[in-house]
């Protein structure tokens, strides 16, 4: 067991170690004119949204970018709700706002996709932005994902996060979880590793987008579209983290434990296609899982070995406060503290649930 837990912990320092050197091999653009700016589309795939998608739209419609370069084409995934009437109305009164009905469930691709590579199909624009129906975004978020793809000509990862509503220990959980994963991702694109995003915030050229054929090679995964992407693109060319506030897309938080084990379960699911993609990020994972495994056990039956949970919690502490202060946010340690203890829970439990694909997602 020790010398089990020993090698599983040397090789999750070289990951650690990895990734915090990757944080500071990152450049911050700084946003200025362009010239010559393109035609941007702005996809997103919308189902069971009237909750949501009417505040996106008020976000989207207060852009500082110039009317008749950009669109936004919204495509209504099977919506049994008012999502299909908000659309309706909203391009009634805004030219620029296009919508798309599916009301058949496609037998060739799984929903999402199918829904994205419709908006994408409409697109007129090079430049593809995407975003989540439950999304908020800021008035030159256009602007500054268009500056980025425009100077880094590759797929760009832009910032997402929680966003507190009540202010509960939950939210403030879920804010620094989700937050984790946007590090760990950075540190590796700093290394021109780029293992995945979100969804709720990527750029890239439509022609890209083409040249990989779409989501035909994982037409038949439930989820991973982002991930997919990131590393379909970034091979293609090249990634780029984008880290400008302007740009940041804030999303709700979940609302019960439930929800959140099965989306983090759903996230965990993609892990299985890695293999073939990003050998490196599978074994990352298979580290994580197994020495927060091993960790659990000795906290159990094994009090001795405390201590390879205490290089650990350091380890990540740094890892942790270094990326918020790269991204300019705050670490909050009381929740970060709980979040670390949990962690030898958390993760196998996720892990085993998403290899057994134990997760449902809207149909």
């Amino acid at each position: 067991m020790f010398y089990l837990l020993l090698i599983c912990t040397v090789l999750y320092l070289f990951f650690i170690i990895f990734i915090i050197s990757g944080l500071f091999k990152h450049d911050i653009l700084k946003i200025s004119h362009l010239e010559n700016l393109p035609f941007v589309s702005v996809v997103i795939a919308a189902k069971n949204e009237e909750d949501n998608l009417s505040h996106l739209i008020d976000d989207l419609i207060k852009q500082e970018y110039p009317l008749n370069k950009f669109e936004i084409i919204i495509v209504n995934d099977r919506s049994s709700d008012s999502t299909s009437d908000i659309l309706k109305k909203t391009s009634e009164n805004y030219s620029f706002i296009k919508t798309i009905e599916i009301e058949k469930k496609s037998e060739t691709m799984t929903p999402k996709k199918f829904a994205i590579s419709q908006g994408i199909k409409m697109a007129k624009g090079e430049v593809i932005i995407a975003t989540d129906a439950d999304c908020r975004v800021g008035k030159f978020w256009i602007s500054s994902m268009t500056y980025s793809i425009i100077n880094k000509n590759g797929i760009i990862i832009g910032y997402s996060e929680i966003k507190e509503n009540l202010g509960t220990f939950f939210e403030k959980y879920q804010k620094i979880d989700f937050l984790a994963i946007l590090i760990a991702n950075a540190g590796a694109a700093g290394w021109n590793q780029y293992w995945s995003g979100t969804g709720q915030n990527l750029a890239y050229y439509k022609k890209d987008f083409l040249k990989i054929k779409g989501f035909e090679p994982v037409k038949n995964d439930i989820s991973g579209d982002d991930m997919y992407l990131v590393q379909s693109i970034s091979k293609l060319k090249n990634g780029f983290i984008h880290i400008d506030p302007n740009s940041y897309v804030k999303t709700k938080a979940l609302t019960s434990i439930k929800e959140f084990i099965n989306q983090r379960t759903r996230w965990s699911s993609n892990s299985k296609s890695t293999y073939r993609t990003t050998p490196f990020f599978l074994l990352f994972l298979i580290t994580s899982f197994t020495q927060n495994f091993l960790i659990l056990l000795s906290l159990l039956f094994y009090q001795h070995l405390l201590s390879f949970f205490l290089i650990k919690f350091l380890f990540d502490t740094l890892v942790v406060y270094l990326g918020a202060k790269l991204f300019n946010r705050k670490f909050h340690f009381e929740v970060y503290l709980i979040w670390a203890i949990l962690q030898p829970i958390y993760i196998p439990i996720i892990g085993i649930l998403g290899l057994r694909g134990k997760f449902s997602w809207k149909p």
